[in-house]
Order: structure tokens, then sequence, then C-alpha cells
């Protein structure tokens, strides 16, 4: 009978078990790494039951792969090889949410109202700044007039002397230019911006 509680005990060894036809190995993996793989992911993505998900589906992999398990030379480096891969998975599909997107876009808006921390953090400000450096001089300034000091159509349209129409356009297309860099970065971004608000 197997026991948990020993240090020295060999996953190489409950691999090559499980992958010989052992299915209560299968447990004693599980209960052995849950909590790590569900460290890893709650890290990153924030979310307790997204979390739990990857623990699943680390899991499911484990046991759909039991066949050739026996083959793996580093159990525990392939085992959180699959939880990074899956929590980068699940930020891949969560960067193409438009609401992600957009929280993206308001951090960036309202970044002189974050913590001094956040604020000096080079990578942060470069990637403001790309993103920004992406629009024309006119979009940039209707965009900043707009999000950082809050102006109305109106009073940007008056500032620039420009059409309200001509604002709003300038607004829609540097809008439309930021989403489309911040889809190119978005898994970086969003994995900086879990580190700096762990």
């Amino acid at each position: 009978m197997h026991s948990l509680g020993k240090q020295e005990l060999d996953i190489k060894a409950w691999f090559q078990a499980l992958s010989a036809g052992d299915l209560n190995m299968f447990e004693f993996i599980f209960q052995a790494y849950k909590e790590r793989a569900f460290g890893v992911a709650i890290k990153i993505l924030k979310s307790p039951t997204e979390a739990e998900d990857i623990v699943q589906e680390v899991f499911l992999a484990v046991w759909q792969s039991r066949a050739r398990l026996n083959e793996i030379y580093d159990p525990e480096a392939w085992l959180f090889t699959i939880t990074y891969n899956a929590v980068y998975t699940r930020l891949r599909k969560a960067a193409r949410n438009q609401e992600i997107i957009d929280n993206i876009i308001y951090y960036i808006s309202r970044k002189q109202n974050l913590t001094e921390e956040v604020v000096a953090t080079h990578e942060m400000n470069q990637l403001v700044q790309e993103a920004l450096g992406q629009l024309s001089p006119q979009q940039r300034t209707v965009y900043e007039l707009r999000k950082e000091e809050g102006l109305s159509y109106h009073e940007i349209a008056d500032h620039l002397h420009i059409s309200k129409n001509t604002v709003r356009n300038h607004l829609a297309s540097a809008i439309k230019t930021i989403r489309a860099y911040l889809r190119k970065w978005a898994l970086p971004f969003l994995l900086l911006l879990a580190m700096l608000f762990n």
C-alpha cells in the first residue's frame, strides 16, 4: 500500500506505475501536485474558479497521457509545463475578450491614478508609450485630452479648432489602433498586470 507524506516517494516511479496500469497511482499524483498547480494558476489568473479549472485541465492531461507517462524523463517539470501552458492558453482566450481589452485601455488612460510603484515600472511605461506611439499626432492629442484630462467633445473641438465630428472620428480611430496593438501584446501585458497587482 502506498502512502503520501514521505518526501522520498518518487514521482517518476508513480508515472511508470500508472503507465503500466496501476490506476491507483493517479490519485497519489493528484494529491501530491494539485496544490502546487493551483498555486501557479492563482498567482497569475487571480481567480480561484479559473485556477481550479486549470488544475482539472492539468490532471485530465495526465490521465489522457497515462499510456506514455513512462517515457517522460522529468515528470515534475512536465507537470508544471502543462500547468503553465494551460494558464497561457486561458490568458490568450481572455485577450480576445473585448472586455479585457477595454480594461487594459482603462489602465492606460488612467495610468496617472495608479500607485507610484506601478507608474515607476519601466515595462509599464514602455508599453504605454508604445501603444500611444501608434497614434497620429492629432489622434494622440484628442485621446489624451479626452481620456486623461477628461475634456468633453465640445471642449476638445474648441481647443483644437476642429469639429466635434472630427474629434469623435479621431477618438474612435485612436481606440481602434490601441486595441489592435494591445491584442498583439495582450499576453505579456496581462502577465505584467498579474505581477504588479499580486
